[in-house]
């Protein structure tokens, strides 16, 4: 590769020399020796052929070839200051992309919604999004894959630190018609006769492992159909049976109208109170980009508001 013509040293010669009038004063405002100001010019005119500053007994003045090669210079040297500050502000997480891994059972636009504020606030820091398994999350947090995610809580195993920011309550669904439908409230031992639709997706299995969880503590082994479909597709196979189906309740606005007038939502007590769903920042403890730190700083702080 070839070694660029001039150097931003040069450059920068070239401008005090006409900013101060003279070689002189260049060297004094630069801190260096007259003669070395003095050879660095010569030299740069020798290479380009053509006299940039006219030697007189006041000092120095620019040709017509001097001030056009100032006036690039000036765009190259300005350009160079940007370019150092640009790419130092990564340093300190003023600029920068950070990759967010998304858990499937998350409420859709949740995490979107939390991070507009910042995004508009910080315009050099910028989104890369990825949907994936909460397995699949944290082996992408340690391979450093991702620099975030969030998914819900707590997390296994150590060198993954978190912060938690919003939970969702799951609720039983089920269609108008049940025999418990207008109950408002129901305990998991009240629904243990009951046959439990699961969806095929990621969603589906946390809900599925809460419900076992949930229903052995009360003495009972759930009745559990897996349908090949996504959580939200079963409440429409809910909303004609007789089966129930389980769903964080911020998911319910995403349900279609014809859908929200065939069911009920019944909310499920047990001796912790209320089962939900705990969502939290998740990122890799030894190592985590600056943008990253921020913006889960950032998050930290909107968990109040949501």
């Amino acid at each position: 590769m070839r070694r660029p013509p001039l150097d931003l040293r040069e450059l920068l010669v070239v401008r005090v020399i006409a900013s101060e009038g003279s070689i002189h004063g260049a060297a004094r405002m630069m801190g260096g020796k007259q003669s070395a100001i003095s050879r660095s010019l010569r030299l740069l005119e020798e290479r380009l052929g053509v006299h940039l500053f006219r030697r007189t007994s006041s000092g120095a003045k620019l040709t017509p070839a001097g001030a056009a090669f100032l006036k690039e210079a000036n765009e190259l040297l300005d350009g160079t200051a940007r370019l150092y500050e640009h790419t130092r502000r990564w340093s300190v997480g003023e600029n920068g992309i950070v990759s967010v891994g998304l858990q499937g059972s998350l409420p859709p636009g949740r995490v979107s919604d939390m991070l507009e504020p910042y995004r508009m606030t910080e315009p050099g820091i910028s989104f890369a999004w990825q949907d994936a398994t909460r397995q699949d999350l944290l082996q992408a947090l340690k391979e450093g894959a991702i620099d975030l995610a969030v998914m819900t809580l707590p997390l296994p195993g150590a060198g993954v630190a978190s912060v938690p920011l919003w939970s969702d309550r799951v609720v039983a669904v089920m269609s108008v018609e049940h025999p418990i439908a207008q109950s408002g409230t129901a305990s998991w031992a009240e629904l243990h006769g009951a046959t439990f639709l699961i969806g095929k997706d990621d969603i589906g299995l946390e809900l599925g492992a809460l419900l076992e969880r949930k229903m052995r503590q009360a003495g009972y082994a759930p009745r559990i159909q897996p349908e090949a479909m996504r959580s939200l597709r079963v409440i429409a196979v809910v909303a004609n049976g007789e089966s129930i189906a389980l769903l964080p309740d911020a998911w319910l606005a995403f349900l279609p109208s014809s859908i929200r007038e065939r069911i009920a939502v019944v909310e499920v007590a047990d001796g912790d109170g209320f089962p939900h769903f705990a969502y939290g920042a998740a990122w890799r403890q030894a190592v985590c980009p600056p943008a990253a730190r921020k913006v889960i700083r950032f998050l930290e702080q909107q968990a109040t508001t949501f």
